[in-house]
This record gives structure tokens, sequence and C-alpha cells, in this order.
């Protein structure tokens, strides 16, 4: 499927004619979001309208309560991308501010889903446990009734099971930072991957270690335990490139403690400073620890390289 071209607006009003709309938070794009989403799309052609979905930035919940604010399953670029990748054309990406914190349901439906007179919005597709207004006191009977009052169709999408659990973002964040790939990804319906832009780095690995890396923008990215895994990197839309991945603190060199993702890709040369990649961590190779100095890394890191080479190529 080709995706049609994008459209992103910061509220309905940047819309116009019939829509059917999905409503939810879509971090990781899951199993549970997607049967939201394939909702969405019947009931558009369902009514001949176009499908939109719409997720607040920043997560209500983590406006609310910022210092235990969850990891993120993926960086905004790739949400977008997911989310078009299954036929979503149209999103809107709706600021999330202490006015439309304080708002009660009624006055959120109101302006927010039924105040554009430019479009006619035939259904809203929700998760059955979505709450939405002040102190979420709104929730899918009232906004059922509150739709019906502008002749649109509520659709409540059951969640999805795995195993005898419901599927959740914060499910998966737990499977990724056991190193549970394979839970992960079951869950994901997709491999999990981390997203970001190239950026550069203090050099270290060129210089002082032989091995050059392309370093990963940090966006508060759920990660794997810290460590050394044979991965493959997509970049940008290209065929994946093998190589292995260092994720933690990178003590012998750092000290202030910060996460970084650095990867070195086998047999590759060229620059992809600020191309976005993503990230494939196959396998496990070892933890990140402290070593006595450069060259006792650099062999370290030799022998990661070969039994990284060996396991990607077991699982072709």
């Amino acid at each position: 499927m080709c995706p049609e071209a994008l459209h992103i607006a910061s509220s309905l009003d940047g819309l116009n004619g019939r829509i059917a709309l999905a409503i939810g938070a879509f971090d990781g794009v899951h199993l549970g979001h997607r049967a939201v989403l394939s909702t969405l799309l019947a009931q558009a052609e369902r009514y001949s309208a176009r499908p939109v979905a719409l997720f607040f930035d920043p997560i209500p919940k983590h406006f609310f309560k910022p210092e235990n604010q969850a990891m993120l399953l993926t960086t905004m670029e790739e949400k977008i991308r997911l989310l078009q990748s299954l036929g979503i054309s149209e999103i809107v990406r709706m600021p999330f501010d202490r006015d439309l914190a304080t708002l009660r349901p009624e006055a959120f439906a109101s302006t927010y889903l039924f105040g554009n007179k430019n479009i006619t919005l035939c259904s809203i597709c929700v998760g059955e446990d979505w709450r939405f207004g002040h102190d979420n006191t709104g929730d899918v009977t009232l906004l059922t009734e509150l739709s019906a009052q502008h002749s649109c169709e509520v659709v409540p999408v059951p969640g999805v099971l795995h195993g005898d659990t419901w599927i959740s973002s914060s499910r998966i964040r737990r499977a990724i930072a056991e190193g549970d790939f394979n839970e992960a990804n079951a869950m994901l319906g997709r491999k999990y991957t981390i997203d970001g832009e190239v950026i550069h780095g203090n050099e270290i690995a060129t210089n002082s270690l032989k091995c050059p890396t392309a370093n990963l923008l940090g966006q508060n990215l759920q990660l794997p335990p810290f460590g050394v895994y044979a991965a493959r990197t997509r970049i940008e839309q290209s065929p994946p490139v093998d190589g292995i991945v260092y994720i933690g603190d990178a003590p012998t060199f750092r000290t202030d403690g910060n996460p970084i993702v650095e990867l070195h890709l086998f047999n590759f040369n060229d620059s992809i400073y600020g191309k976005r990649i993503s990230v494939e961590p196959v396998a496990f190779l070892r933890e990140s620890r402290v070593f006595a100095d450069s060259e006792a890394l650099t062999a370290q890191i030799q022998l990661d390289i070969a039994n990284a080479k060996r396991l990607l190529e077991e699982t072709r």
C-alpha cells in the first residue's frame, strides 16, 4: 500500500468534509492501537469518510506527572510514520496544556470534536476504557451520549490479549526493559527498534578505539538493559545494514551517567549525520562494564564484532 500525502494538523479545525476519527495515545502503535485503527478504517469506508487519527502532545499523564513520566516506545517521527504506514494520511497532533486539562468532558466535546462546522464527524473510535475531560470524568458512555446529539456513531474497541493479559504500552516497556524482545515484538506486531537522528559524538570510538560509530539523539525512549547487541539498522528507506550497538553510560570514558546509543556498522563508510535511522537489537552479546584502558576495550570490541557477525548470519 502506498500511503497518501501526509497532512498533520493541530486540531480538527484544520480539516473539512466527512471524517471518521480515532483518538488515543498511540505510543508504540502496538496491536491494541492497531485494533482501534483498523476499526477506524472500516468506519471510514462505511461512511465514505476520511480516516483521521488524533493524539495529544504531550501524552496527558506525562503532562500531569512530568517527574514520573514513562519512557516512550516511539519518537514522534516514528509514531507518525507508523500511523501513515497503516493508511492514516491525516493526523491531528493536538497540544495538551492546562487549559485543555481543565475542560469538562462536555466542553471538550462541543469545542474540540464538534465545534468545526466545516466537517461532518461521522464516527469516533476509541479504546473501550478511554477517558477524557477534567479529572478523566468522561467515559465512552458519556461520549456516546454527546456524539448522538450530532448524529455521530461512537465505536468502543475492546483491548487485545497477549497470553492472558491485555496488551499495553506499559507492558511492552517492561518487556523491553527486561531485554525480552520476542515478548515486545509479539505485542508490537513488528520488530522493536530504537529510532532517532544521527548526531556527532565525542569521537572516542573513532580516535581511541579505531571503531567508527554513529550516535543517536536520545528522545526519552525506553531502552533495553545496558550492554552490547548484535543489530540491524535501517537508514531512512535503505535495506538494513548489519552492525553492533552499544547501549549504556560508557563508564570507561564518561562519568555523567547519561545513557547513549552508539552504533558501529559493518562494511559501511557513508556519512549518515543528520539522517534518521532505526536500530533493531537482535541478540544480546555482553553487559556494559568498565575496562582498564582503551586497549582492553578495543580488544573486546573486536570480539563483539566477530560474535555479532556470527549471530546475525545465523538469524537470517
